[in-house]
């Protein structure tokens, strides 16, 4: 690490509880532990070396647990580490110029109060504790070091593969839906040429849109809706009149941010299973609403019933792991049936969502 990146990671340590915790910690024990000292002076321990005593314990608490492994970590490199000889010289050297610090400020204390110094004695005591406490501070550095590194990396390559997962199943949608749009088109061309020629263009607009959208971590919903309504139209040249559409779209909800593609498999399965199959075709409704905390995207139709075990096939089950790779926990996908018709619900929690700015 650079300095500045070294600076920005103790920094980032110090915000965690489980160091600043520690180190007051370790601070209190320290400085607890040398009560037994006020016994051996005739007049005990003034409140200004109590004062002085529990600055040099956390010092100490803070240069083993939180500052140990800054000088491990820099490298003037872009490297993670330093090589073990140099953070093992740099760990050495900085820890002395730490218990100089320390002690440099204690005897600033000595010397505002008044109280009398025997700088013999203080040399003699910094030397006994720099002997002690360097190495400790310097093995102490090595391995918070080295187990933060292995934690960092772990962390970098499990987001890795979901990056790679993400962008797998983000490149599945635009070929999916396209496949699905050219099979509808080839029906309609020994039907309607003309039609076909419309649907064909329409299709082309689509397919730019489905690339812009999809080249892009999240979107706000106000771009799905867009994105819909186009695969709408296109599909609509194919089915006629057998397909009727209604949307109950909550506005105020249209700069909310999600990953690409939260609606449009929704409604892509329930015209591909439930409305084209049906000699009748059937009504499809499209729903954003807020219902409690949640926002929810709902898509019902009527038509054939829509098989529940269709969370295997493409469109449906990249919905599902494209949600808990967004939102773990806090989203689901629902797809279930009542009397006639059939429903599929993505649910979000509203703490989870951004808005577009």
């Amino acid at each position: 690490m650079r300095f500045q990146d070294v600076i920005t990671y103790e920094k980032a340590r110090l915000r965690s509880p489980w160091v600043w915790m520690p180190v007051v910690g370790l601070g209190l024990l320290l400085t607890l532990s040398m009560w037994p000292l006020a016994g051996a002076i005739p007049k005990g321990l003034k409140i200004a070396d109590w004062v002085s005593l529990a600055l040099g314990m956390f010092g100490i608490s803070g240069l083993v647990i939180w500052l140990s492994p800054a000088p491990w970590l820099f490298s003037n490199s872009r490297g993670t580490h330093a090589t073990f000889l140099r953070g093992a010289i740099q760990s050495a050297v900085f820890g002395s110029g730490c218990f100089a610090l320390v002690g440099a400020t204690q005897l600033l204390v000595a010397v505002v109060t008044g109280r009398e110094i025997d700088l013999a004695l203080v040399l003699r005591s910094m030397s006994a504790l720099l002997i002690q406490m360097v190495p400790v501070a310097m093995l102490a550095g090595y391995f918070i070091s080295l187990w933060e590194r292995t934690r960092i990396i772990k962390e970098e390559t499990e987001k890795k593969l979901r990056e790679a997962h993400w962008v797998l199943l983000r490149g599945q949608l635009s070929p999916h839906a396209l496949f699905n749009a050219l099979n509808g088109l080839a029906e309609l061309v020994h039907i309607d040429p003309i039609a076909a020629e419309k649907g064909i263009l329409d299709l082309a607009s689509l397919y730019r849109a489905l690339l812009d959208h999809g080249s892009r971590p999240s979107a706000p919903l106000r771009d799905e809706r867009v994105l819909v309504s186009r695969y709408l139209a296109v599909e609509s040249m194919r089915l006629g009149q057998r397909l009727e559409v209604q949307w109950h779209w909550d506005e105020s909800l249209d700069d909310v941010e999600t990953p690409p593609f939260m609606v449009q498999p929704m409604v892509e399965n329930a015209i591909k299973h439930g409305i084209a199959p049906s000699m009748q075709g059937g009504d499809l409704v499209i729903t954003l609403a807020r219902e409690s905390d949640d926002v929810v995207m709902r898509v019902a139709n009527a038509g054939k019933p829509l098989p529940l075990l269709l969370g295997n096939g493409v469109g449906v089950g990249n919905l599902e792991a494209r949600l808990f790779l967004a939102y773990g926990e806090q989203a689901r996908f629902r797809l279930w049936g009542e009397q006639d018709r059939t429903f599929a619900e993505v649910r979000i929690a509203m703490s989870s969502l951004g808005r577009k700015s």
